[in-house]
């Protein structure tokens, strides 16, 4: 059976490609390398969707998608045009490591341009084995690299590095954002998905960062329970915690962040009691490496139980509408055995 040559059907393609350019009236993707004044409204991150459909349904549910829109930034910021704080809420260019706040479509907040455009051109960790590439693109370790998040999130950061110079750590990416072998283009339309024809898959990661997501990292804090009948021949508990996460817990410059411990007891199905202790809170965090023992004594209900089930969580009082984070968890099944 006869068989096109590759490179004859790579040509053939890169012509059909150019027809349908021509007919649909759209002779370039370069609006989305262009920025105001050059081009006045600036890219939208619902533009890159038409070729990268699945990062922007990742990106669009996250907390960077609402940094410039969500209430409690805008009800703890007086005043919103203070570039100090729009530089990390509407980014543009973190890339040149000093971000300067963008003009244009802040209701995205951190949107694809803020990261990945720099200097006209689309940057990421791969480069493209597309046919043709729409809009200029280079490859750029940077994004596999804590420098990538350093701009906004100095302290943190600062926590790292400082870790990091004992030990050889993971980087932010390899603890907040999941891999996985895909295409880097998902079409919504024909011209795209033809291009996704001719890709290779990579290892890319997930654009859901969220501190809610952190499988790569499922021991980055421990707790150990231990009974016994310390205080005045009271029923006790001593809960060790120990952070094991390269930064302290809470991290992050701004807002109001508690670690809290949350203690339910229960006698069969019914719950007999509730404690819920500060663990910490940004202004004495859990350092890196740092081990936090709670001593607790508990009432005769309470260390009658049947069931003890410990929940670690971080709360924001800043963003009450979000869930607490869990960052720990145990159940004991028989605490009344432990102390009988």
């Amino acid at each position: 059976m006869y068989s096109i040559p590759r490179a004859l059907a790579h040509t053939i393609v890169a012509v059909f490609l150019s027809w349908m350019f021509f007919m649909a009236g759209c002779t370039s993707f370069s609006h989305l390398t262009r920025i105001p004044p050059e081009d006045h409204d600036g890219p939208q991150a619902i533009h890159c969707s038409a070729c990268h459909m699945q990062q922007y349904q990742e990106w669009i549910g996250t907390a960077h998608a609402r940094s410039f829109s969500n209430k409690s930034f805008q009800e703890a910021t007086e005043t919103p045009e203070e570039d100090s704080c729009l530089r990390c809420h509407v980014p543009l260019g973190i890339h040149e490591r000093e971000a300067e706040a963008r003009s244009f479509h802040r209701d995205e907040g951190i949107n694809c341009i803020s990261c990945h455009l720099s200097q006209g051109k689309m940057h990421g960790p791969h480069k493209s084995s597309a046919l043709f590439t729409p809009h200029p693109i280079e490859q750029d370790p940077f994004y596999l690299t804590p420098a990538l998040c350093a701009t906004c999130h100095e302290e943190t950061y600062s926590q790292w590095k400082k870790v990091a110079a004992e030990q050889n750590l993971r980087s932010c990416q390899q603890c907040h954002q999941s891999t996985k072998q895909c295409y880097v283009s998902q079409g919504t339309n024909l011209f795209s998905n033809v291009l996704v024809s001719f890709e290779e898959k990579v290892m890319a990661c997930n654009h859901s960062i969220t501190l809610e997501k952190m499988s790569n990292f499922p021991d980055g804090v421990n707790m150990t329970v231990h009974a016994s009948q310390k205080v005045k021949n009271t029923p006790t508990l001593t809960i060790k915690i120990r952070n094991n996460l390269p930064h302290n817990l809470p991290t992050g410059t701004f807002g109001k962040k508690e670690v809290q411990l949350s203690l339910l007891f229960f006698k069969g199905d019914s719950q007999v009691a509730e404690k819920r202790l500060l663990v910490s809170d940004e202004g004495k965090a859990l350092v890196a490496g740092e081990t936090k023992n709670l001593i607790v004594p508990l009432s005769h209900e309470e260390s009658g139980a049947d069931t003890l089930r410990l929940q670690l969580e971080r709360h924001s009082s800043n963003d009450p509408e979000r869930p607490p984070i869990v960052l720990s968890s145990k159940i004991i099944d028989s605490i009344h055995e432990a102390f009988y």
